[in-house]
């Protein structure tokens, strides 16, 4: 079944909507209509549906300002604009603006629509695919260094703004090579899923845990309140990290360390940032392995290398 909302203030166009919906697909639909923009996107705020059938002329919202509005309210819900205007120019600024489709009310066989948000839904599926492979990274469905990049930048620009510093984690995992080496890459594969969502149940779910490739991963802590509170996270990765793993019948114990920076008291562009980071990471190495390293922009002499 296809959960549908239908916005769309015309009585006639709606039952003329719903029927051939009803009539002429071989799927079966669930149509909700509302009258107004407003009540369709404050359904769309609280219910999930499969797609959006958006008429342009409404009370309260006319032309390409709702597709707009029904896009940043649900970016993942394919919308199929139906118009009583047969204009080309408008139906390619309306897929532009974020409509996977643009029908003229009246026209075309009556199968169309069915089909149309049929292969709304499809496409819609298939951007969102192609989205996950350009931003995230395959196994471990982490965040992958393109995306991390921009959330970083993200990030330093609301810390400066509201005044709230940023933790920018730089992780290595301790021994995984060795793993390799002896158990074979299936086994280094599982290792990384498993250590992967062992550091993302470390830390928030606003934070953003990214692997960088190989066994490299890194953090971004927002809204972070004292270096304290970043350095009590480091010290619950490492212990999580260190905490033996059962797999696939294999006992195997690896450690990770971590350099840290924070901003904005390291107040550098983004790769100054992620170099801090590094050669903090590569201290924590030194200390040989499960242990992190604070980078010092000022007061060198202060005791910040522990041991997890």
């Amino acid at each position: 079944m296809i959960n549908a909302l239908l916005i769309e203030d015309n009585d006639v166009d709606s039952q003329l909507t719903q029927d051939l919906l009803t009539e002429w697909s071989i799927e079966e639909f669930k149509i909700t209509r509302t009258k107004t923009l407003a009540e369709g996107l404050t359904l769309l705020s609280r219910v999930r549906f499969d797609a959006v059938l958006l008429d342009l002329s409404l009370p309260d919202g006319f032309g390409l300002a709702t597709v707009r509005q029904v896009h940043a309210t649900s970016p993942t819900i394919p919308v199929v604009v139906l118009s009583g205007v047969n204009d080309q120019s408008l139906a390619l600024q309306a897929v532009q603006q974020g409509a996977q489709d643009y029908l003229v009310k009246g026209q075309g066989h009556p199968e169309l629509l069915a089909r149309a948000v049929r292969y709304a839904i499809e496409r819609k599926r298939a951007e969102e695919h192609l989205t996950f492979l350009a931003q995230y990274d395959h196994l471990t469905g982490l965040v992958n260094r393109s995306l991390f990049r921009d959330r970083l930048v993200q990030a330093m620009a609301r810390s400066k703004r509201m005044q709230q510093p940023i933790g920018l984690m730089l992780l290595d995992l301790d021994r995984f090579k060795a793993v390799n080496d002896t158990f074979g890459h299936d086994m280094g594969d599982e290792l990384l899923k498993t250590a992967s969502e062992r550091l993302k149940a470390c830390v928030r779910e606003v934070d953003t845990v990214a692997r960088m490739g190989g066994d490299e991963f890194t953090i971004i802590l927002e809204g972070v309140t004292s270096e304290e509170n970043i350095l009590m996270v480091a010290k619950r990765i490492t212990e999580s990290i260190a905490t033996p793993y059962e797999l696939k019948g294999e006992h195997i114990s690896i450690g990770i360390s971590i350099g840290i920076t924070i901003y904005p008291h390291d107040d550098h562009p983004v790769d100054e940032l992620l170099k801090h980071a590094d050669t903090a990471m590569y201290r924590a190495k030194q200390l040989g392995g499960s242990a992190f390293h604070l980078h010092q922009v000022s007061e060198p002499h202060r005791p910040i290398s522990l041991k997890g």
